[in-house]
């Protein structure tokens, strides 16, 4: 721990840190999904959604990732963010849906968050749901990008799930037509957020491929878990881009 220790806090000098503490636990799905969904509160408590509580000290913590997030993509006039890991386990998917709500509840915020986990996608079982498209139906059997969409319950918050596993993923996410949707998501729409829940960096190398296509990067490390090593090894991935802090997540 004294290693791990050193180790963030050399990150929270050199990239500002922030702490939230709900840790990543998957959900039940339940039946076939499309259109605007509402998510119940077992499912959201079953998954550590807790971002759109009211008078919750969880949710507040939230909501200072949220605006310190703002701030640092504001200063730059950035609009894209790839939130990842080290590896699976770490709270990365928990972190990207309850930081995409928190966003979503800014009256000037509309927020895109796209599952680009094609191996292994995640957010629609934290969810509870079984989407009947996503954007790799997009990206291969052409499905108009509407239908492969979900509305979600929470306001100005719209869910782009993953769709069917993906074992060529980085080749896919590397792929012109995926360069294409990216430029367009990005600039359609001057208000919009958008964050990409990435696959781990240590398992993966789509986190790399894909990120040029990003503004910036954050990093989500899970307290007494994520080793010193892992962390230099992201830090060394990750050295040309922009990483705008790290979430130490599950801090007691």
């Amino acid at each position: 721990m004294d290693k791990l220790e050193r180790a963030l806090e050399k990150v929270r000098q050199q990239r500002g840190t922030v702490a939230p503490r709900p840790i990543e636990k998957n959900g039940a799905s339940s039946p076939l999904t499309s259109g605007k969904v509402t998510i119940s509160e077992t499912q959201l408590e079953r998954s550590r959604i807790i971002a759109n509580r009211t008078r919750s000290a969880e949710a507040d913590l939230f909501r200072i990732l949220r605006t310190q997030v703002l701030q640092a993509m504001n200063k730059s006039n950035f609009k894209t963010l790839a939130i990842t890991s080290p590896n699976y386990g770490e709270g990365k998917t928990t972190i990207a849906l309850n930081l995409a709500i928190s966003i979503a509840l800014d009256l000037k915020q509309t927020v895109l968050l796209a599952d680009l986990d094609l191996r292994k996608p995640g957010i629609h079982t934290f969810l509870g749901i079984r989407p009947e498209h996503g954007l790799t139906d997009y990206l291969l059997h052409n499905t108009p990008l509407p239908d492969c969409m979900l509305r979600l319950s929470f306001d100005r918050l719209t869910l782009l799930p993953a769709g069917n596993p993906l074992e060529n993923s980085s080749e896919t996410l590397a792929s012109p037509k995926m360069a294409a949707l990216v430029h367009d998501l990005k600039s359609r729409y001057p208000d919009r957020f958008i964050i990409y829940d990435m696959p781990p960096i240590l398992a993966q190398d789509d986190p790399i491929a894909f990120l040029p296509h990003v503004d910036a990067v954050l990093l989500v490390v899970q307290d007494g878990v994520t080793r010193t090593a892992a962390i230099k090894r992201c830090l060394g991935a990750l050295e040309h881009a922009n990483i705008i802090g790290t979430v130490l997540n599950n801090a007691v």
